[in-house]
């Protein structure tokens, strides 16, 4: 299950819980459970992607950052990842 796991992590090209539950067949928390699995063993991880404030634009209004705009979160497969998913190919 953690290997099919990785496998629809790796095909996701947004990263979404219910649908990695949906497509597993499992509840929330258990996919929740497997992607803990699978960042604990190091073959993916969360990486976070912000909006910072340059302050060179001069356009406040209409800024993400200045909207506080919040990180998003995505899990992104590791080279050791990427190699159990070669191996299985």
């Amino acid at each position: 299950m953690l290997f099919e796991a990785l496998i629809q992590i790796s095909k996701m090209e947004f990263y979404s819980l219910t649908q990695l539950a949906r497509n597993l067949k499992v509840s929330e928390d258990m996919a929740h459970h497997l992607v803990e699995q699978l960042k604990a063993m190091g073959y993916i991880k969360e990486e976070s992607f912000g909006v910072e404030c340059s302050g060179d634009c001069k356009t406040c209004a209409g800024c993400p950052a200045a909207k506080g705009a919040l990180p998003i979160k995505t899990l992104v497969i590791t080279e050791k990842g990427m190699q159990a998913l070669n191996l299985a190919n």
